[in-house]
């Protein structure tokens, strides 16, 4: 057991925690893993394996882990699966080990252990056929499987955040850290995606220098370099997959479901900079707990001062097991033993530095033996014990050497998935007998030990030139400085070795694939049984298809499938990795949008503010936007009128982002929106705009909105918040049918532009304030419906005189960054902002049309624009106006109303009737609101043609809400009618 307060590593930080774990309360250090807390109490037995039930312990220390695999939290909200290396404990956090019952220690279904030859590879199809399948599908169902399905959940909705960069990094290790530093200097918006949430990768243990310095200091420093210039570091980010040029990612803070982020990125250019994934060696047993990968060990030690065990034995076919081996000695662990099954002449050709690292070893009292390979692990289940070790050249002359751990490592294989979902393929290297991607595209590069390349200087080199190259790709073209220059452990020098001798019926515990007890034996079988392909071995055997994805054990399956056949691995290749490469909860990759969250939600870029500042957001049509600010009154009506009243005496500010504006280019636009549009659109001129309204094809009204002629050839069409989709919809079908052969191209621009609408009597001189001398003259020439286009704080801004108030206006059309300092700007000049309620009084008391009116049933007649009628052209739906339905007198008419004794209070959906028939409606009234600026109750109502004189007397019957009110007929503009404010 590890001493909790003696430990030192890298990730611990003070305080102590509890957690529990099978039932048991253990204590732990901060910033612990499940897997080091684990360790470091001396608990070595984590998990059972699905096939065979046998009891497993840890082997990783990072997502690739295939046996512990816990199971977080108390039923029904679990969640299961969880890798313990990637779990960072919280204090009071409940743990349980899966695939086991009763317990861990004494599990029923490990009996099946004792059939393992009836549980070979592909048991599953030529099994269970008498009597029938029924017989067995409930007891195979219970055993299928890992962790146990959760009866409920709780977790949050996961956001999702899309990022488009010029240059992506996979990976924060020294080869990722060089490319990004590289493609920042030449001037590239950079993203890192980096999995663990250190920086550093190796660098983290690996005793090395970089530019004369420590490494460690290489990493602050780079970092801080990276965070001056603006580059987005994600860290906890995986990419577990991508395809046609974007990449996912995926966040999840802690190794625990709960504040995950999806992110989807689209890049110029990628770097594959995601490092490499140790694998292991076959022997018999050696899936007992104790027997870990070599780079495990020492993680566990540098990160935690977690000791994997007091003696152990170290098996791998390369340099860096000499390397390590003096680290761990340096930590007070004792090595017992280094197996090595490159033969002495192999290991000591060209090696001055490993060779004298050996010498020094074998002086601290190391048994260093070349030629021979760990036979067998000895142990129980309380973990291993010894090593079986023999010559290659006499696997019979089997001596034991006591350990109570045994790190191995084979090799490593490149972490190339990102490469291989987009349509890369894997091409072998002799370098670390592995595969790397080699790209079809041009926009994707592999940098460090994704590229085979293992040796410090190398890493950071190719890393530097991958960044640069990229940057270049990107259009970025500053110098990207100097190549790092670096020197860390000996390069590897691996000599292939896969699986050490073993009679054939011992193949059997061999283990290739832990997660799911895949063996040597399953593998010739396989061969045996005519699967050749190696996609065929992996789908009969079930290779490499758990939660790790195959990270430890395909390469090693195919190698192996290789030997037994006699070819060299790139005759057999590999399986293709499939996303997600790393785990990811399916609450990230569905049900993003269920009950509440149905339905997208949109913010404008002042919405924080405006929750900030008391603005009662609400839903209006996919947007958030406030109804009202609870500063000026305690309820909807009440504030409304206080904010309509300000900008009729003085002035305010009001979010109009929410416009829809879709720009129309080409030659042929102008003719095109003739075509859109009642009234022509090639009639106005460069400069300004003019109202104007769209049909159906039936006829009707479908929006209306103002039209800016921007240049000779380029428009830009505002629309109603609610409709801005439609009519999107509606131009692209036209542009796509009947004008397929014609010059023009229609662009959705609705959140390119922030909009944001000054009102009043003080709005010209508060502008100009506001925008500055630069301003002042334009603002001061600009008449009703004209623009005038400059820059405010370097940004392009667009100010048009316009309203929708009745009073002086202006719309600033702005981009989203300068959105917030210029609402601020206006605020502080003394403007203060209204709602949607300030917005509806206004509008009404001017008569301006909405929704309400314009709702699909309603033409242009009904609405009292026949003079757009007569003044326009033919356009889509025109045809139809002058149908004889369309004049019966039993069509509605736009009118206004307000009750005929100048203070009742009616609603809209009153119902309007006759004073003598209250049977028999004769229209509905459409908007209705307190009027401050008449100090009465007013609306606009559709009424039937026969009824709809100016001064009728009807009755608004609303008998649920507000009852019947007499109502006067009057005209739809109730302020203002001679139009003076908006003059001003």
């Amino acid at each position: 057991m590890n001493g909790h307060a003696s430990r030192r590593g890298s990730r611990l930080a003070p305080g102590t925690l509890r957690f529990a774990f099978d039932g048991r309360d253990y204590l732990a250090r901060a910033g612990d893993t499940a897997a080091s807390a684990l360790l470091a109490n001396g608990v070595r037995a984590m998990g059972r394996s699905v096939k065979y039930r046998r009891i497993r312990g840890l082997i990783a220390a990072g997502p690739e882990e295939p046996n512990a695999l816990l199971t977080v939290g108390i039923r029904p909200a679990i969640i299961p699966n969880v890798a313990a290396p990637q779990l960072v404990l919280r204090d009071g956090l409940i743990l349980r080990s899966q695939n086991r019952w009763p317990t861990l220690r004494y599990d029923l279904a490990s009996l099946l252990q004792v059939g393992g030859g009836f549980f070979s590879a592909g048991f599953q199809y030529k099994t269970f056929m008498w009597p029938s399948w029924k017989t067995y599908e409930s007891m195979i169902r219970a055993l299928a499987g890992l962790g146990e399905a959760p009866g409920a959940c709780d977790l949050p909705p996961v956001a999702v955040e899309h990022i488009s960069c010029d240059v992506l990094i996979g990976g924060a290790g020294p080869a990722g850290l060089a490319a990004a530093r590289a493609a920042a200097r030449a001037g590239a918006r950079v993203v890192v995606c980096e999995r663990e949430p250190v920086c550093g990768g190796e660098l983290e243990f690996e005793s090395a220098t970089i530019d004369g310095a420590p490494a460690a200091h290489w990493v602050d420093a780079t970092l801080t370099e990276l965070r001056a210039r603006d580059v987005r570091l994600l860290r906890q980010s995986a990419i577990v997959g991508g395809s046609d040029g974007l990449l996912i990612a995926h966040s999840e803070p802690d190794g625990l479901p709960g504040a995950n982020t999806v992110y989807r990125i689209r890049p110029t250019a990628f770097v594959m900079a995601g490092g490499a994934v140790e694998r292991p060696i076959a022997f018999i047993d050696n899936d007992l707990p104790g027997v870990m990968l070599l780079g495990a060990g020492e993680r566990y030690l540098a990160r935690f001062g977690v000791r994997v065990g007091s003696e152990l034995v170290l098996f791998a076919n390369h340099d860096r097991v000499y390397a390590a081996a003096a680290r761990f000695l340096a930590a007070g662990v004792r090595v017992h033993a280094i197996i090595d099954p490159r033969s002495e002449r192999e290991i000591d050709a060209a090696a001055d530095c490993p060779g004298r690292a050996r010498a020094e070893l074998v002086r601290a009292g190391v048994v260093c033996l070349p030629g021979h390979a760990v036979i067998r692990a000895q142990g129980a289940r309380g973990g291993v014990r010894a090593a079986l070790v023999a010559p290659l050249g006499a696997p019979d002359a089997v001596r034991s050497l006591t350990c109570d751990a045994l790190l191995v490592s084979g090799g490593w294989t490149p972490a190339i998935h990102a490469g291989l979902q987009d349509g890369g393929l894997p091409a072998g290297s002799s370098d670390i007998s592995a595969s790397a991607a080699v790209d079809r595209s041009g926009w994707r590069q592999l940098a460090g030990a994704a590229n085979d390349e293992l040796e410090l200087a190398a890493v950071l080199a190719q890393g530097h030139r991958a960044g640069e190259r990229a940057a270049r790709l990107a259009g970025a073209s500053a110098p990207a400085g100097p190549v790092p220059r670096g020197s860390g452990d000996p390069a590897p020098r691996l000599v292939p070795f896969w699986r050490s001798p073993a009679a054939r019926g011992a193949e059997k515990r061999q283990f290739v694939d832990f997660q799911n007890d895949v063996t040597v034996a399953d593998l010739r079988q396989a061969l045996d049984e005519g699967f050749v392909d190696i996609e065929h071995v992996k789908r009969y055997t079930t290779l490499g298809v758990g939660t790790e994805q195959g990270r430890t054990g395909s390469l090693l399956g195919a190698a192996i499938v290789a030997e037994i056949q006699g070819l060299d691995v790139s005759g057999v290749g590999t399986s293709r990795l499939r996303p997600p490469y790393q785990p990811v909860t399916l609450r990230s990759l569905a049900g993003h949008r269920v009950g509440h969250a149905l339905r997208v939600t949109r913010r404008t870029p002042l919405n924080e503010w405006h929750a900030a500042h008391g603005g009662r957001l609400e839903s209006m049509g996919l947007w958030m936007r406030p109804r009202y600010y609870a500063a000026n009154g305690g309820d909807a009506f009440t504030a409304g009128i206080t904010e309509a009243a300000r900008v009729r005496t003085r002035g305010g500010i009001a979010d109009g982002s929410t416009l829809g504006k879709i720009e129309v280019a080409g030659p042929d636009a102008p003719a095109f929106l003739d075509r859109m549009y009642l009234t022509k659109a090639s009639t106005i001129k460069v400069g300004r705009g003019k109202y104007m309204i769209n049909l159906r094809e039936d006829g009707m009204v479908l929006d209306d909105g103002i039209v800016l002629r921007l240049e000779e050839h380029r428009f830009l069409a505002t629309t109603s918040s609610g409709h801005a989709q439609h009519l999107l919809s509606h131009f692209e079908h036209y542009r796509d049918t009947e004008w397929a052969d014609r010059r023009v191209i229609v662009a959705d621009v609705t959140e390119a532009w922030a909009v944001i609408v000054v009102a009043g009597p003080d709005s010209r001189d508060t502008l100009q304030s506001v925008l500055g001398a630069e301003w002042r003259d334009s603002l001061e020439r600009l008449a009703h419906m004209e623009f005038a286009h400059r820059c405010w704080r370097e940004r392009d801004l667009r100010v048009l005189r316009a309203s929708f108030s009745g009073e002086l206006a202006f719309e600033l059309h702005c981009r989203p960054g300068i959105a917030l300092p210029l609402w601020q700007a206006l605020v502080d000049s003394g403007l203060a902002p209204y709602g949607l309620e300030a917005v509806d009084i206004l509008r009404v008391e001017k008569g301006y049309l909405a929704g309400f009116e314009m709702n699909g049933q309603t033409t242009p007649h009904d609405l009292g624009l026949s003079g757009l009628v007569k003044a326009g052209g033919r356009c889509v739906g025109s045809e139809l106006l002058d149908r004889p339905a369309f004049h019966e007198p039993a069509r509605p008419r736009l009118v206004g109303l307000r009750a005929a004794d100048g203070r009742a209070r009616f609603l809209p959906g009153a119902q309007l009737t006759l004073p003598d028939d209250p049977v028999h409606a004769c229209g509905f009234v459409t908007s209705a609101v307190y009027s401050p600026a008449l100090g009465q109750w007013i609306g606009l109502a559709l009424a039937a043609r026969a009824f709809a004189a100016d001064g009728s007397l009807l009755v608004a019957r609303d008998p649920l809400r507000a009852g019947n009110t007499a109502v006067r007929i009057v005209p739809p503009v109730h302020f203002d009618p001679g139009a003076e404010r908006i003059k001003a």
